[in-house]
């Protein structure tokens, strides 16, 4: 007999769907210039971000129609991808240097940011791992330490690209996920602790890493070096007021404010739509990000709950990261907005995110 399953949650796919819809607009807006200056076209960014959706698209339609029952069993795959993916970035010829980081796999043109994936395949293993430890996820010993080492050691591989952000991100979301499995939270603290203090001469190592602190706390004293990116946001959020400049008006993505496509898009939303508009960008990606989180903690499988909270910490972290560091709450680290910000690993990995936990909300659905 066939196994029945229900209809998904049309509210998040809405959701996913619109902020997609939402964000591809904006690339447009914020990349016309730059496109049309270094690519002769001004739908450079805007039709890779398209191509990029279209096969988001796809993988979150495969892995909504997947029953959730694959995720359960396959979980040890999801870690065994992600170590191997993670892994090609050092092999010779396919590896590809970007900005200092060695974070790239691809042939050409083509090429896609595994450590993307290594996020979700993370969530799913160590959803699988510690939903089958139930109760011993008490005991350091035989609960924590397992999901523990496994999540440094892919913190490790990451970081050796150098890719310290990412590694951190990782980091916030296995621990949030440690937490929701019913760890011990003195064990938490004691490790938040150790991982603090082991992270000061991590950070200290590199110059740039040094610079980002300082011109946070202090942009103008280094306007034309370190700080220049921040003001240069400042400017542009500044510029934008109560009701922003209007779309496709903003004046900062003309060569001022540096990546306004991708790291900076927000900068570019907040001069154009003003603080109204960033304020009711944030109410749907609240909702959105909310819908996902009911959806989980309504099953009654402990997996699918980890799963659903893992991958909600994940995209809220990284929402946090880039605006936080965009408008000077605190340091930037060059984190993607999830859904908005142009790149295709990051969306094509969102989007698969998403159809997950659809295909569980399929499952909390079907017997209505």
């Amino acid at each position: 007999m066939k196994h029945k399953r229900g209809t998904p949650d049309f509210l998040l796919l809405f959701l996913t769907l619109g902020m997609v819809g939402f964000g591809i607009v904006m690339i447009f807006s914020a990349s016309f210039t730059i496109s049309y200056w270094n690519m002769g076209n001004r739908w450079f960014f805007t039709e890779r971000q398209l191509l990029w959706a279209g096969i988001g698209f796809i993988t979150m339609s495969i892995t909504m129609n997947i029953p959730f029952r694959f995720y359960k069993e396959k979980f040890v795959y999801f870690l065994l991808g992600s170590i191997l993916l993670l892994a090609l970035v050092f092999v010779p010829g396919l590896g590809q240097l970007r900005n200092g980081a060695r974070s790239w796999i691809g042939i050409g043109s083509f090429t896609v940011q595994p450590s993307e994936f290594a996020k979700l395949g993370l969530i799913v293993y160590l959803a699988g791992l510690m939903a089958k430890k139930g109760d011993k996820m008490r005991s350091f010993k035989h609960g924590l330490l397992p999901p523990l080492i496994i999540t440094l050691f892919i913190f490790g591989m990451i970081a050796m690209q150098p890719d310290l952000g990412t590694g951190m991100i990782i980091v916030l979301t296995a621990g949030v996920m440690i937490i929701a499995a019913g760890a011990n939270l003195k064990h938490i603290l004691y490790l938040g602790l150790i991982g603090t203090i082991a992270l000061i001469p991590i950070v200290i190592a590199k110059s740039y890493r040094v610079s980002r602190f300082t011109s946070y706390m202090d942009p103008w004293k280094d306007p034309w070096g370190s700080g220049y990116q921040l003001i240069q946001s400042l400017l542009a959020l500044g510029n934008g007021g109560i009701f922003g400049t209007g779309f496709g008006k903003g004046i900062q993505k003309f060569f001022y404010l540096p990546y306004p496509q991708s790291d900076f898009i927000f900068s570019v939303m907040g001069e154009e739509l003003g603080l109204v508009g960033v304020t009711l960008f944030l109410l749907i990606y609240l909702l959105l990000l909310w819908r996902a989180l009911v959806v989980s903690l309504r099953t009654k499988d402990p997996f699918g709950a980890l799963v659903g909270v893992g991958i909600v910490t994940l995209l809220g972290i990284q929402a946090f990261i880039n605006i936080g560091g965009v408008t000077g709450t605190i340091p930037i680290t060059g984190v993607p907005l999830p859904f908005i910000s142009a790149g295709g690993s990051a969306l094509i990995m969102s989007m698969t995110a998403m159809g997950i936990i659809l295909s569980l909300s399929r499952e909390n659905n079907k017997g209505q």
